[in-house]
């Protein structure tokens, strides 16, 4: 097993985890966005996490080929750039958050799209294609 075959079977499921969450509960989702998940603190906070998951993708697979993993690439410094964004400045994160989320429909479509990126890397992750 490759790294980024051990880190798409983590991230797959975490992602078809959080999209089932986000379809299921999108109202409540969007009340959250807008309080407690919106505050500075928390996003701050969030902002360590996301960095330290990036390093750690990065650190064990940083591999720019034209195939598949790089997607495990891309994920790692995704999370690298936003955790440092986010401990920097969570007001300025805050507010890209309420121009980018305005409401339930756009959680919808976030959340298919992390559905749809978490079954391939689950796939992938487990050999199942």
């Amino acid at each position: 097993m490759t790294n980024a075959e051990l880190i798409a079977g983590f991230a797959g499921p975490l992602l078809i985890a959080v999209a089932a969450a986000l379809l299921i509960n999108r109202r409540t989702v969007a009340g959250l966005l807008t309080g407690t998940l919106n505050s500075p603190e928390f996003i701050f906070f969030s902002g360590i996490f996301t960095l330290l998951a990036g390093l750690a993708i990065v650190r064990v697979h940083n591999i720019w080929s034209a195939e598949w993993t790089v997607l495990i690439t891309v994920l790692g410094w995704l999370c690298v750039v936003g955790g440092i964004l986010r401990i920097i400045w969570p007001e300025r994160v805050s507010a890209l958050r309420n121009s980018v989320i305005k409401g339930e429909n756009t959680i919808t479509a976030w959340a298919l799209v992390a559905l749809l990126l978490g079954a391939f890397l689950t796939a992938k992750g487990y050999a199942l294609v």
